[in-house]
């Protein structure tokens, strides 16, 4: 993402799976990582979903607020440092994770 020509962000999207959103620390509290996160959704076919780190509370907050749940799946990374997955549902049924 450019502002002015000057990158304040980034994200990647592969099939369903959304990595690599970041915005730098100095352009946070501006929006800019709600606006990749939605560009990132939009190109997803079905059900979006991404791995954060346990410590990141506010990535954490950001998916929570536009509707992601945890899956429940974790990668271990060491002792204190777990990854989690958190999906989307854009089906529309009641389940929040259809084929789990």
């Amino acid at each position: 993402m450019l502002i002015d020509r000057y990158p304040v962000g980034i994200v990647s999207v592969h099939g369903d799976l959304i990595e690599n959103l970041y915005v730098l620390p100095s352009e946070q509290g501006k929006g800019y990582g709600s606006t990749l996160l939605e560009f990132a959704i939009d190109r997803c076919r079905g059900n979006p979903c991404l791995w954060i780190l346990d410590n990141n509370a506010g990535a954490y907050r950001l998916y929570i607020r536009r509707g992601f749940q945890e899956t429940g799946d974790r990668n271990r990374l060491d002792e204190n440092l777990y990854e989690l997955e958190l999906t989307l549902n854009r089906t529309g049924s009641g389940e929040p994770f259809p084929g789990r």
